[in-house]
Formats: structure tokens, C-alpha cells, sequence
């Protein structure tokens, strides 16, 4: 039952954000696009940071379970990584409260731009030639 509650909570809202905010329906992503959504899902998981989302600390695991989570319902509305974050990684569907992340000692930061510079990182090293 507590899942029940806890998936409408998650699909209700992401439903009506991708309504509001004009998201196409699209394909699901292409087999690049997901090689980097699912790396970037890798990334959160082995990450050694604290996700906050509504003000609360989560580990690395709860996170990358909760972005899957969002994920498995925007699944027709997301067609590339960049989406991924724009839309499931950013901020919550419920609250709007962005998402941040803890990493050490250094300040807070926006997720999705911490996941952006992770995109760009990981998409610059696929670019490179091998030796």
C-alpha cells in the first residue's frame, strides 16, 4: 500500500509538470541517449555526496532509486539526457524545491547543473579517439 501511495505521489505530478511545462511525448531515448542517462544514474549511485530534496539529506542509493522511479513515468516524455535532468533530475515534482547535493566540504549546489557537468564530462570523454 505504501508504495501505491508513494508512486501516485511521484506519477500525479510529474504527469501534470510535463502538461504544464509543455513537454513534447516523444520516443523512448534513443540507445545513446539512454547509455548516458544511465551512466549519469551510475553516477549518482557511487557518488559518496548527500542528495537534500524538500530539505532532506538522502544517500547516494536513495537517490539514484528515486530519479529511476521518476524516470519509469516520464519514460515517453524523455528523449535525451538533457531531458533527463531538465525534468526528473532537477527539482521535485511535488514541491518545485530544486534538488541539491552535499559533497564534502564544499557549499551546496544545484543537482541538475552538478549533473550537467557530469553530461559534459562523460560526453567529452566518449568524443575522444582511441589509442
Amino acid at each position: 500500500m505504501r508504495m501505491d501511495r508513494f508512486r501516485n505521489a511521484i506519477l500525479v505530478p510529474i504527469v501534470a509538470a510535463a502538461l504544464a511545462l509543455g513537454v513534447p511525448a516523444q520516443a523512448d531515448p534513443s540507445p545513446v541517449a539512454q547509455g548516458e542517462i544511465d551512466h549519469l544514474l551510475t553516477f549518482v549511485a557511487a557518488s559518496p555526496c548527500t542528495f537534500i530534496r524538500n530539505g532532506e539529506p538522502h544517500p547516494a542509493a536513495d537517490a539514484r532509486a528515486h530519479l529511476e522511479t521518476k524516470l519509469k513515468f516520464a519514460r515517453g516524455s524523455i528523449s535525451s539526457a538533457d531531458e533527463f535532468i531538465r525534468y526528473v533530475a532537477t527539482e521535485s515534482s511535488m514541491s518545485h524545491e530544486p534538488y541539491k547535493v552535499k559533497c564534502g566540504s564544499k557549499p551546496e549546489m544545484p543537482a541538475g547543473a552538478w549533473l550537467a557537468d557530469e553530461l559534459k564530462r562523460y560526453r567529452a570523454t566518449a568524443a575522444r579517439p582511441a589509442h
